[in-house]
């Protein structure tokens, strides 16, 4: 058992700092891009959105794994062991809601793509904060109900899978919400886009366009299923030994 969470940590910790080498090239990328037309593109804005996100999610990541492997430096300040679990959650929530602004995002740009104000940069800098506000409201609760606690077998802090009520609490608030919501919306464009209402002149547009969205279907659903696959087989591998870990 011992092995094999160190192999998972291992892989983890291995592969969160391939995110953060990708992430900061992404950076370096944008800053070249600001200078240009397209850094007033609220696309680009939601892009570098849950870049910035993810890239937070992988360095608490690592932070919590070295703990595992050089030194239990989070178990010093127990309180900070519990800040620590709580921003990794954050972040990673931060992630998933990044992905419904960008579908509100397109679905604006289908129904209302003639209000201007509703494609404005500036509006979208708002949603950006709005998002993270509304993302740390969702889960610093957790904090409070003292949900986090020190992992038996880990020297980080989080909440177990054994606690169901605040598992059950992630599971809606972290994951549900957003993936229903960019399924609704998702939905809502492709049912639009596939109307008999547009105009004949449209018709290739609509097809290149439905095309697009049945794309961003499968790649943000498969993005949000792969961000918690690691995590799954975790919990297969764990009720199978009759243990539990992270």
């Amino acid at each position: 058992m011992f092995i094999s969470s160190l192999i998972f940590g291992m892989m983890n910790w291995s592969l969160a700092l391939i995110s953060i080498t990708i992430f900061v090239f992404i950076f370096i990328i944008y800053i070249k891009i600001i200078h240009e037309d397209r850094s007033n593109d609220p696309s680009t804005l939601l892009i570098l959105n849950t870049c910035f996100s993810a890239f937070l999610t992988s360095l608490t990541v690592i932070i919590m794994i070295s703990s595992n492997f050089f030194h239990e430096f989070l178990l010093i300040d127990i309180n900070i062991c519990y800040i620590c679990g709580l921003l990794y959650d954050i972040f990673e929530c931060s992630i998933y809601y990044s992905f419904c602004l960008r579908a509100f995002y397109r679905l604006v740009r289908v129904f209302y793509f003639n209000k201007r104000i509703l494609l404005s940069y500036n509006l979208y800098k708002y949603l950006v904060l709005t998002q993270w506000l509304l993302t740390i409201s969702f889960i610093l609760p957790a904090y409070f109900f003292k949900w986090y606690i020190h992992l038996p077998t880990e020297n980080y802090c989080l909440i177990p899978y054994t606690n169901i009520f605040g598992s059950v609490y992630l599971i809606i608030f972290l994951y549900s919400i957003p993936l229903l919501t960019i399924i609704l919306i998702y939905i809502l464009i492709t049912h639009h886009i596939r109307s008999p209402t547009i105009i004949r002149i449209q018709e290739r547009r609509r097809k290149l366009r439905d095309l697009t969205v049945i794309k961003r279907i499968i790649i943000c659903v498969l993005m949000l299923v792969t961000l918690r696959f690691p995590t799954i087989m975790f919990i297969i591998v764990g009720l199978i030994n009759g243990d539990l870990f992270f």
